[in-house]
């Protein structure tokens, strides 16, 4: 994803650079340091948004976005952290290309984001203890978990969890939408399949199937492109998988002790 990254900024700032107010030594600097490091979800995010804006002929916006480009981050592990703990130009990025609604996105009170914060650490040790190889492509994938909280209302439209193409690397995970350890050791499976999906897309669709083709799904109401019923049937199969091993081993049901308080592991 980086060297496609990489690639098309080379090419749009060659084309184009000297609208965008980007010299040819910014250009070369910032597209070594793509292909040099990991970078921050956000990155993906100010390319996409800076293309629709030049698409758009809007192009003080795209100016704006490019000087974003040019300073990318070198980031490494994961970075978990509430959604209004971000800068606030990520933190409505994040709304706007994860969620349909971004008003269902918010933030967590405190008492929520730390028992999210405690459950997803213990999801990790969890994976570790009994899918090392799911814990390390989990960590391979993403390098920023971003907590919200969905809507309290039980009859409102809500969310899980979500993942963006536009987004590589970071995953929204609904403070509300897990309840248990396992809940959440799923829900880094399922998300983060999805961006192993979207890696495997850089040249061409997963499906030949065009978008206006609708399918029936058994895991949603809605009829959905069959992109969509393959992304979802490949993290059900990925859940089914995590779940298994981690019967297997023997590593449900049980009581660990993570920063000095005891978790239970509970189906």
């Amino acid at each position: 994803m980086r060297e496609r990254l990489a690639d098309t900024l080379d090419y749009v700032f060659h084309e184009v650079g000297g609208s965008l107010g980007v010299t040819a030594a910014e250009a070369e600097r910032t597209v070594a340091s793509i292909r040099t490091a990991r970078q921050l979800p956000s990155l993906f995010g100010a390319y996409y948004d800076m293309v629709l804006a030049l698409e758009a002929d809007r192009l003080e916006d795209a100016r704006a976005l490019a000087r974003e480009l040019l300073t990318p981050a070198d980031t490494s592990g994961i970075n978990i952290a509430a959604i209004e703990e971000r800068s606030e130009v990520e933190a409505a990025r994040f709304r706007r290309l994860m969620i349909p609604d971004p008003d269902m996105v918010r933030q967590p009170d405190s008492a929520l984001l730390a028992e999210t914060l405690a459950r997803t650490d213990a999801a990790f040790d969890l994976l570790d203890r009994g899918f090392p190889d799911m814990a390390a492509e989990v960590r391979a994938l993403l390098c920023q978990i971003v907590i919200a909280a969905g809507p309290e209302d039980p009859k409102a439209m809500t969310f899980d969890g979500a993942s963006s193409y536009m987004l590589w690397g970071a995953i929204l995970l609904n403070a509300r939408g897990q309840k248990t350890v396992l809940d959440t050791a799923q829900a880094l499976a399922h998300e983060s399949g999805h961006n192993l999906l979207f890696g495997f897309c850089t040249s061409e669709s997963l499906v030949e199937n065009a978008d206006e083709e609708l399918f029936a799904s058994p895991l949603r109401a809605d009829p959905r492109p069959m992109d969509g019923v393959f992304h979802a049937t490949y993290v059900v199969a990925r859940m089914h998988q995590t779940l298994s091993r981690l019967l297997a081993v023997n590593v449900l049901d049980d009581i660990g002790t993570r920063n000095g308080k005891q978790v239970v592991i509970t189906l």
